[in-house]
């Protein structure tokens, strides 16, 4: 199951419709797994950041807030295996590099 609006209907106001969904669908995960994180549900703020992975796995915002929710664990290792997931895929799909951003936030707590 995907989650998409509609799936068998290729009308244009339906496709529209559908990314509009999936957008809201995203930032929604991606909020519950900030609010998780910021009540102490750890474990349920990574559930929230794996479920916006499996729904867009190149969405960077997603990366960023599972691998914030693994830090705030104590789990420096998933955390940088994370990352690694991220830079690999975005390599072989893209054939770009991670944003600063997300580079910066690994690194920093790699630091410490």
């Amino acid at each position: 199951m995907t989650g998409d609006l509609l799936p068998d209907w290729d009308d244009e106001w339906v496709l529209l419709e559908r990314e509009r969904f999936r957008q809201i669908r995203l930032h929604a995960l991606e909020r519950s797994c900030e609010l998780l994180m910021a009540s102490g549900r750890l474990t349920e703020a990574i559930d929230a950041g794996l479920a916006a992975l499996a729904a867009e796995p190149l969405r960077e915002s997603a990366h960023r807030v599972l691998i914030r929710a693994h830090l705030a664990e104590g789990n420096r290792f998933e955390a940088l295996r994370q990352f690694e997931r991220y830079q690999d895929l975005m390599r072989s799909e893209l054939g770009l590099a991670p944003s600063a951003e997300i580079a910066d936030l690994v690194r920093a707590h790699l630091r410490t």
